[in-house]
């Protein structure tokens, strides 16, 4: 358009002639320059990737802008005064684009050298030579005020956006602690009893659609509290990680293991027939009784009494039936003398 405007005009002067030819010169330049820049642009929008290429193309459409704007006012020079064109070249440059402080120094001062010297060529008043000098190095200073608050508010805002980053990420890891501690027994790191019920709940159900089996143990340390008595309380806490990390590293991810506290842990096994079941019973039984001999030296000869109940496909039973059925096993196996499984069926 202003190609369009400029080239309607006819000059009255051969000084006229020569500011118009000026004039659609730099405005036919502007318009291949941005023109090939809007086609990279387009280019570029869908290739994230290529982000050297990204920054190239802006610091030259930032140099392309602030050039033909100090270009433009000081061919305006042969016929006006007037430097709009610089002013608002640096007000674009610094409000649409992001700059650096030291960038920004070094591109305003680019700019206004460029200037002084293009309108020293065609401006011929000494006096509009001298306030047009001024009048150019206030636009640049301008252009680098707005640019440098440009900058400290970008400094600003990205600050507070980390910091409000980092508090949540914060409340994110306290309430995955919080969650962790609400299901999770502190001393072993194992399921706490709430947690393991839901999950026994859970299972049950889905017993109940596919009639996979089921067993649930329920192990008791022998002798436990004569560990506290003769050894004192941190040892025994040194028992109960030592049995908590022993009974884990032998049951399946699918299995769940819990500490309902004191000396007691239960273990549902999914998708475990009762021969099964017994099969790995009787092997957490021998593995207690063999490792847990001598704790940091101490000989504490522990052993484990396991009582087990179990579900099978064509049975039918509810998790009180279950825990009922395994502690009335486990009773058993106190009973014959301990450090033995017992199994017993759910009513």
């Amino acid at each position: 358009m202003h190609i369009w405007l400029f080239w309607q005009r006819q000059p009255e002067s051969a000084n006229d002639a020569l500011w118009r030819q000026g004039i659609l010169a730099a405005h036919t330049g502007m318009l291949v320059f941005f023109g090939t820049l809007a086609l990279i642009a387009w280019y570029l929008v869908p290739r994230p990737e290529l982000i050297r290429l990204r920054q190239i193309s802006v610091s030259v459409a930032v140099l392309g802008t602030l050039g033909f704007a100090a270009l433009i006012s000081a061919i305006d020079q042969l016929v006006t005064s007037n430097i709009t064109p610089l002013l608002v070249g640096c007000t674009l440059a610094a409000l649409a684009f992001l700059h650096r402080p030291l960038s920004a120094l070094w591109l305003f001062s680019l700019t206004l050298g460029l200037f002084l010297f293009g309108i020293q060529q065609t401006q011929s008043s000494p006096a509009q030579l001298l306030s047009n000098q001024v009048n150019g190095l206030s636009s640049c200073t301008i252009g680098l005020l707005l640019a440098w608050l440009q900058w400290r508010n970008f400094v600003q805002i990205n600050t507070q956006k980390q910091r409000l980053q980092a508090q949540a990420q914060l409340l994110e890891e306290q309430n995955h602690k919080l969650s962790y501690l609400a299901e999770h027994d502190p001393l072993s790191g194992l399921l706490n009893r709430r947690a393991f019920n839901g999950i026994v709940e859970h299972e049950l159900l889905r017993f109940q659609r596919t009639q996979q089996p089921l067993c649930l143990l329920q192990l008791d340390l022998d002798h436990f509290k004569t560990v506290n008595d003769r050894f004192g309380h941190p040892l025994g806490d040194v028992v109960i990680k030592r049995v908590a990390t022993l009974l884990s590293s032998q049951v399946r991810s699918l299995d769940s293991l819990a500490r309902l506290g004191g000396e007691e842990f239960m273990l549902l096994l999914v998708d475990c027939d009762r021969e099964h079941g017994l099969q790995i019973a009787e092997h957490l039984r021998q593995l207690v009784e063999t490792h847990l001999k001598v704790v940091d030296g101490n000989a504490v000869a522990l052993s484990v009494s396991i009582g087990m109940s179990y579900l099978e496909a064509g049975q039918s039973g509810t998790y009180d039936s279950l825990y009922l059925a395994s502690d009335r096993a486990l009773y058993s196996a106190k009973q014959d003398g301990r450090n033995r499984v017992k199994v017993a069926a759910p009513n």
